[in-house]
Parts: structure tokens; sequence; C-alpha cells
């Protein structure tokens, strides 16, 4: 393309991909009308460097994007916190009622059955739904993406799919043996880092909660959430904005080195077919997959004899290692991500860091980092 005719004004044909870009999906991305209305007027065009008012619509529609993730970080932090001292009320009363007066480490004494008893994981997860969920209607309404348009499933065949959940159990075992090295220089420098446990063993009703937590809740809600309404959204302008950023915020929302690791590079993953297909329906089903494998690992850790199960993690690991290397190299070789336009370029980075609802939500998800990794306190009120 000449030089001169990349950086000319652009005259779209079709609104729905008005930067003529061939290294994107057409039909994904939302109408640019919403954005750019004038584009109705015949003669209309896009200057390489967006106009004020095409710049303000492009941010509201990134702010409101973006906060709409903070709602829902903020909607489960208070269901979370509402069931907790619904339930303490509820254990301090029938203690009372059973033995009459309480010991003066009562609080420590609950707060210990709480957390390991199923109704911590049972908590989580219906504050997670909830916030998730909530999240995902009210972005909706926001912004005006439809869920079913989330699910018009485009070319996807079972071979497809076999290869995109090969290709998500190879990150994940990359990247968990990646973390363990900057675990041990993290600890070799004297930082702080936060590495969440799960704990399968206990009694069945315990592990039974955590399975659907981790194996169905979480990854269904996520991918609504992120790889529906947030990469619909951030691929107004540029899908490969949408791709690269989704998969950002999807990292920094884990709030942990360890889950960052593999969400960033699986994030990229899940939006990309997301967007190959048209659908989150391939998205949601690598997930689950790469969850519920991740619990049967740390069930066999539990259950297995040890010998077995190191005899199973060994076949495993060799297996994702070799056959997912090769799907992981054949990728590369026939998968491109989407190369933005000059045009498009200019309605990308520049806007996304100009929004200030972008930076709060980094700035929460960072604050709850060093949360989880003990550098911040909060009163503890239960």
């Amino acid at each position: 393309m000449p030089k001169s005719f990349a950086f000319a004004d652009l005259y779209p044909k079709d609104p729905r991909a008005p930067f003529a870009n061939p290294t994107e999906e057409p039909d994904y991305s939302p109408d640019y009308r919403m954005i750019a209305p004038e584009l109705d007027t015949p003669q209309s065009y896009l200057p390489l460097l967006p106009s004020p008012n095409e710049a303000t619509r492009i941010r509201r529609f990134f702010s409101l994007t973006f906060l709409t993730l903070i709602f829902g970080f903020l909607a489960a932090m208070t269901v979370h916190t509402a069931l907790r001292l619904l339930i303490s009320v509820i254990l301090q009363q029938v203690d009372l009622r059973a033995v009459g007066e309480l010991p003066q480490n009562y609080s420590s004494i609950r707060s210990l059955y709480f957390n390991d008893s199923s109704l911590s994981y049972a908590v989580t997860l219906i504050s997670f739904l909830i916030g998730n969920l909530a999240a995902l209607l009210v972005g909706c309404k926001l912004t005006g993406v439809r869920t079913r348009d989330c699910f018009r499933t485009r070319s996807l065949r079972a071979a497809n799919l076999i290869s995109y959940v090969l290709l998500g159990l190879w990150i994940q075992l990359v990247t968990g043996h990646l973390a363990q090295w900057v675990q041990i220089l993290m600890k070799q420098l004297g930082v702080r880092s936060f590495a969440p446990q799960i704990t399968v063993s206990g009694p069945l009703h315990r592990t039974a909660v955590l399975a659907l937590y981790c194996c169905v809740v979480a990854p269904v809600t996520e991918e609504l959430l992120m790889r529906g309404l947030v990469l619909k959204n951030l691929c107004r302008v540029s899908q490969r904005l949408g791709i690269v950023l989704s998969a950002l915020l999807f990292a920094v929302m884990h709030e942990n080195v360890p889950q960052m690791l593999l969400a960033f590079p699986l994030g990229v993953l899940l939006a990309y077919i997301t967007i190959r297909h048209n659908s989150v329906t391939p998205a949601i089903c690598v997930h689950i997959c790469v969850n519920t494998v991740e619990f049967l690992m740390q069930l066999g850790n539990e259950y297995l004899p040890t010998r077995t199960f190191s005899t199973v993690n060994m076949v495993y690991t060799l297996g994702i290692l070799l056959i997912g290397a090769v799907i992981f190299s054949l990728t590369l070789l026939t998968e491109r991500l989407p190369v933005p336009t000059p045009h498009q370029s200019m309605r990308g980075w520049r806007i996304v860091c100009s929004s200030p609802i972008f930076w709060l939500l980094l700035v929460i998800h960072g604050g709850a980092a060093l949360y989880q990794a003990g550098l911040l306190t909060i009163p503890n009120l239960f």
C-alpha cells in the first residue's frame, strides 16, 4: 500500500468494517456508526486523526467498559462481605444458644471454621457469579451489546476445538513452570509474592462446591464478561487492540503473579478464537477444560498413591509439551493477529490511556494484589 494512500482520508463502504482492514474478521466488530454517526451521510469520511467528537465517543465506550469491570468487582466484594457478615451473625447466634457463653477468641475460631468449611467456597461462588453476571447485564445495557451477538458461532469444527484445548493446556503447563522460576527469583530478591492454593481435600460437599466454582462458574462467567462484553467493546476500533487489551485486563484482574503469567497468553488465545469464530463458545470450552484439568491434577496429587500420580503427571506433562509445541508452531506459521491500519492506531492506545477509568481499574486491582501479597492491611470485620 503506498504511503500516501495509507495516510489519506477513508471513505468507508461498510460501517462494520470502516477501516477496510483485510487482516480483521469483518463480521465481528460492532457497527462503527455508534461512534461516527456521520457515516450515514453520503461522502462522509474518516481522517487519519479522529475528530474531537469521534475521540470522545471512542473514549466513552472504552470508559464504560472499564467502569463495568469496576462495577462487577465492587458488586462481588459487596455480596461477599454481606454474605460473610450474615453467616457470621447466624453462627454466633447458634453457638450462643448451644454453649451459652462464647470464649474471648471466638472471632478467630469462627473465622477458622468458615475458611476451612464449604461455606467459604460457597460464598466465593455466589459473589463471583452475581458480580460477573451483574457486570455483564449492566455493561450490555450501557454499551448496546446484545448477548446473542456473542454466540453467532461460525466455522467451528471439532478438530479446531481440540487443537484450541490442547494449546490452552500447553500454555497452562509452560506458564506454570515459568511462574515457579519467577517466584524463586522474587524470593531471592526479597519481593513478596502471593500464589493461590487450591485445597481439594476434605468433605465431599466441600470438594463439590469447589469443583462447581473452578470448573463451571468461574470459566463460564469470566468468558461471558471478558470475551463477550469486554472484547466486543474493545474491538470497536481495532481487533488487535481488543485482543491485547482484554488479555491484559484479564491478567491484571487475577491479582497474583502465577495466574497473571497464565492469564495473559491464554487471554490472547481465547480472544483470538472468539473473534475468528464470532462466538464466545470456543473460549468457554477451552477455559472449562484448562480449569478442569488443573482441578483433576490437584485431586490426583491428593488422593492417588505418590508413584501413581508421578507417573500420570509425567506422561501428561510430556504429552502436552510435545503435542502443544507442535500445535503452537503450526499456529505461528498459519495464524496471525490482526494488524491495525494507521487510522486504527490513531484511535487505539492513546485514547485508552487518556481514560481515567482505565487507570482507576488498574489501581483497584493493583491494590488488591498488594493486599493479597500482605503489603497492604485492611481491618478484619469478622
